[in-house]
């Protein structure tokens, strides 16, 4: 993902219109980063000094990324990339995205999204999606686990973690053969504060995996528990 001036000015004016100087302000101390694309190699230091929240995703084979939180709606969290996608997330579960090749527009029944409730206890959760290129009103079925404590290193840190798998199954969306209707999300939450600071998602049979490290948070956290590198 490449930050290009096209972006910048369509990044500048959803801000604007947002309304919020604030934001604004934010966006462009994560811009100036960006820029300087290192996005796979940031550090602490780096994220520290970036107003607005960083994630750094991965997504399909393409390059290490940095995406920067724009603007909250509610519990709804947009998050702007490099090439001019934004992922509005609930949660951290991704619920709509504007700008790839086949967009999910509509994630249903969020309020028993289990992000949102209690993640670390055993859930099932149907919703209806609508996606761009596979079709609309679409049932997805998932149970919820805790698989277990693990630790991740991430930006230096070896951070203590939750790791609790969402196991999807997709419905039969073509009278074809329909292939990949079943994998698994994971999510992972620091083990004292509970906080989510990583999730490996995707939301079509026939997209990408998104790899997701919540940069911002995990320098926080380790702030507050007395982390070292």
């Amino acid at each position: 993902m490449k930050l290009n001036g096209i972006f910048i000015l369509v990044a500048l004016s959803v801000l604007f219109f947002s309304g919020c100087s604030n934001t604004t302000s934010a966006y462009y101390n994560s811009l100036a980063l960006a820029l300087e694309d290192r996005s796979a190699k940031l550090t602490v230091e780096d994220v520290k000094a970036s107003k607005a929240d960083l994630i750094q995703i991965n997504a399909g084979e393409r390059d290490t990324a940095v995406i920067a939180l724009a603007y909250i709606d509610g519990d709804k969290y947009r998050w702007l990339s490099g090439d001019n996608v934004i992922f509005t997330m609930h949660h951290g579960f991704i619920t709509q995205s504007e700008g790839l090749n086949a967009d999910i527009i509509y994630t249903g029944n969020l309020i028993n999204n289990p992000l949102a409730l209690n993640p670390l206890t055993p859930h099932n959760w149907e919703r209806i999606v609508d996606i761009e290129g596979i079709g609309y009103g679409l049932n997805v079925t998932s149970s919820w686990h805790v698989e277990g404590n693990l630790s991740r290193e991430y930006i230096g840190y070896s951070v203590p973690l939750i790791k609790v798998v969402e196991k999807v199954k997709f419905a039969d969306y073509s009278p074809f053969v329909n292939l990949n209707l079943d994998w698994e999300n994971t999510y992972y939450f620091h083990q004292k504060s509970k906080t989510l600071l990583a999730t490996t998602q995707r939301f079509s049979p026939e997209g990408d995996q998104y790899e997701m490290v919540y940069l911002s948070r995990i320098v926080r956290e380790m702030g507050k528990q007395g982390g070292a590198l």
